[in-house]
């Protein structure tokens, strides 16, 4: 007779590069973090060096990059939960392209700006918040739920190597192409996310969604959730104060290391 841990155990040996659609899902994903480790280097160069951006300047581009995660982030979660995750994942690296694409190309007729700039991160922000709230919450519906702790582990070991390696190819691309061109790579990163996104065919798992519940009704219901939980609150903090203090150093490093002293 079999024991019910034998299901749990076989889950627990079970490889997560045997599942298609979570190496489709992680190839995409790790692309998408690669590309935007070149945007965010190649955007701050070009303000300062193609535009000669001040700080004040740039600390503009870098809040209106910042301002759609911290006012959409809620409302993208809870749009996760009614529609489509993929959809909603296509779409956002579709628009983080479009917006993207639009650099290289007015560089090229002449007519950048760091009105447009600012536009650009903005969009990229929306686009960005709504395209990870929906990645987050797709993962339980690719793998077992006996294995969400590893597929979460080789998740975060390759986007640390991701960042890096975009980081370095953000560096080499700059270099050989100019900032302006170097946004390139991190459009064709969302191209190659939308791709894998759209090749996953796990059928998604929905919430049933009850008819009179409103869109701020249910972000109050997740927020209650987290204040609730002592484990769930103190990672929102944690994640809070790490992502300002990231986006104070975004601001600051490009004019440190291009500006003459």
């Amino acid at each position: 007779m079999s024991c019910p841990c034998d299901s749990v155990s076989s889950a627990g040996r079970t490889s997560l590069w045997q599942h298609r659609d979570f190496r489709r899902y992680l190839t995409g994903q790790a692309a998408s973090v690669a590309g935007s480790s070149i945007s965010s280097m190649a955007l701050p160069v070009l303000a300062v060096l193609e535009l000669d951006a001040s700080p004040a300047q740039v600390a503009w581009i870098t809040f209106m990059g910042q301002l759609p995660p911290a006012l959409l982030a809620l409302h993208a979660g809870a749009l996760a939960d009614r529609h489509s995750k993929r959809k909603q994942m296509i779409t956002g690296d579709l628009v983080s392209a479009a917006a993207l694409a639009s650099v290289p190309a007015a560089a090229a007729l002449g007519r950048l700006s760091l009105a447009q700039l600012m536009v650009v991160a903005a969009v990229q922000g929306a686009a960005g918040v709504l395209h990870d709230a929906a990645a987050i919450s797709l993962l339980p519906s690719l793998v077992d739920r006996s294995l969400i702790q590893r597929s979460n582990s080789r998740i975060g070991a390759l986007f640390a190597v991701a960042a890096t390696a975009g980081s370095n190819l953000a560096a080499a691309l700059t270099a050989l192409l100019g900032p302006a061109r170097a946004v390139l790579g991190d459009v064709g990163s969302y191209l190659v996310s939308a791709w894998c996104t759209a090749r996953i065919q796990t059928r998604e798992t929905t919430r049933a969604r009850a008819g009179s519940h409103r869109l701020h009704t249910e972000i109050g219901e997740g927020l209650r959730y987290v204040r609730r939980d002592h484990r769930l609150r103190t990672l929102t903090l944690v994640n809070a104060t790490t992502s300002a203090a990231l986006a104070l150093q975004n601001t600051l490093w490009a004019l440190y290391l291009l500006v003459p002293a």
